[in-house]
Parts: structure tokens; C-alpha cells; sequence
């Protein structure tokens, strides 16, 4: 592996794992935000010229691709916890017979939100792919 891809793997992985800790949901506004801006950001210097983003190849090209799947990943956490706050509120019932489906449920919302956001993530890289073959 060489040294860009374990920076990026870092950043993408330390990333996830900030957004993924943070409780307050202020800070999930800000990076939905944050996100959602850098987003539209790469797709307006992706529209005036294609070649900036997609003309690499090599580890700089993985290095780019990579980037460009990040900002839509963490805006769709950000927005999927935004609108599902149970998930990171403790289980109110204590040890029972039901308490191990509540953790189930939890743990497959969480789930959900992941799988949906890297659908988001791979629907938005295909989309700039395909515009930067027509334009």
C-alpha cells in the first residue's frame, strides 16, 4: 500500500470515526453543511472543467476518486442521524427480554444510514463519471 493510499484510507476511516462519535447535533449540522457544500463545490469545478477532477491516473487518480466519494459518505451519516436522533440515545429498558431486539433494531438503522450513504456516494462518482464523458 503505498503511502497517498494509507493517507487517504486515514482521512476517510478518522473522519467517519469523528462524525460517527459526536453526540451534538450541532456538530452533525455543520458537517451535513459542510459536506452538502463541498459537494456542490466539486460538482461546479467538475461542470466547468471536467479534466480538473478525472484526468488523473495512478495513485493520484485513486487519490482523487477517493475524495470525491468522501463528502457525499459523511453528508448522508450526517443527515441519516440528523433524522434518526434514537439511534444514539441508550436503550431505556434494562436487561430483559427485550432489550436484545431494541439493540437489533438500533444496530440495523445504523446500518441502513452506512448502506444508504455510500449508495448516495457511488450515485454522485457515477454521475460526475458520466457527465465528464458527455461534456
Amino acid at each position: 500500500m503505498s503511502v497517498i493510499e494509507r493517507l487517504v484510507a486515514a482521512l476517510a476511516f478518522g473522519s467517519f470515526e469523528a462524525l460517527e462519535a459526536t453526540k451534538r447535533r450541532s456538530t452533525r449540522i455543520l458537517a451535513a453543511a459542510a459536506a452538502v457544500l463541498i459537494t456542490t463545490g466539486m460538482w461546479l469545478v467538475h461542470l466547468s472543467n471536467s479534466s480538473l477532477i478525472f484526468g488523473h491516473h495512478g495513485a493520484l487518480g485513486e487519490l482523487v476518486y477517493v475524495l470525491v466519494l468522501i463528502p457525499p459518505f459523511l453528508a448522508g451519516v450526517s443527515i441519516g442521524y440528523l433524522l434518526f436522533p434514537e439511534i444514539e440515545k441508550p436503550i431505556a429498558t434494562g436487561p430483559g427480554p427485550m432489550s436484545g431486539y431494541l439493540q437489533r433494531e438500533k444496530a440495523e438503522k445504523r446500518w441502513k444510514i452506512i448502506v444508504t450513504a455510500g449508495m448516495l456516494s457511488a450515485v454522485n462518482l457515477f454521475c460526475m463519471l458520466f457527465t465528464s464523458r458527455s461534456v
